[in-house]
């Protein structure tokens, strides 16, 4: 359901996505679209939460979408017009990257290390921050990617035993002099 624009969203922004919706284009591909083209479509982040050390613009339609914080923020009846919010989340940088990501994207950005803090941080932003609770879940999918890069480990750890096992069986003397080139860096 799209709400009527009474709340200072910017209205090309508040079109755009009344139009995408009507024509059955995927949210989700606009949001990436949107965070990707950073640049191009710096006028339609029409909201900035504030935190210590960076401001973050997000479109406001975006966030209503996403968080129920926000939806109660933006779709109230209040005297209160500004467009810029304080962050009292405490989550990291790495996790507020994070989190600004998937509210584009419903995705975790590749390359991430998940660690259990930042699982943790998160787990408690998810409930700051209302985030609804569609779909992939910002939570599902860290655990899953948490999982992902700790079974990557392991493999990566059994093939270098199988390697250095191989290396052994086959070729004792470039075996021992791998291990003296090492000794000797240390």
């Amino acid at each position: 359901m799209i709400y009527s624009n009474n709340s200072n969203i910017n209205p090309k922004l508040y079109s755009e996505i009344k139009e995408i919706i009507n024509s059955n284009e995927k949210i989700e591909e606009t949001m990436k679209r949107i965070y990707l083209n950073e640049n191009e479509n710096e006028n339609e982040k029409d909201f900035i939460i504030e935190r210590k050390e960076k401001q973050y613009k997000f479109p406001k339609l975006i966030l209503i979408m996403r968080s129920e914080l926000y939806r109660g923020m933006f779709l109230s009846v209040t005297e209160d017009t500004s467009n810029k919010v304080t962050d009292y989340s405490e989550l990291s940088n790495k996790s507020f990257q994070i989190f600004e990501y998937w509210i584009y994207s419903n995705q975790i950005k590749n390359g991430i290390e998940i660690t259990q803090e930042i699982i943790n941080e998160l787990k408690i932003g998810i409930d700051y921050f209302q985030l609804n609770r569609t779909y992939p879940n910002l939570f599902d999918l860290l655990i899953n990617e948490f999982n992902n890069q700790n079974e990557m480990k392991k493999e990566q750890k059994k093939r270098t035993k199988e390697f250095l096992h191989q290396l052994i069986q086959t070729n004792p003397k470039l075996f021992d002099l791998l291990i003296k080139k090492f000794n000797n860096q240390n």
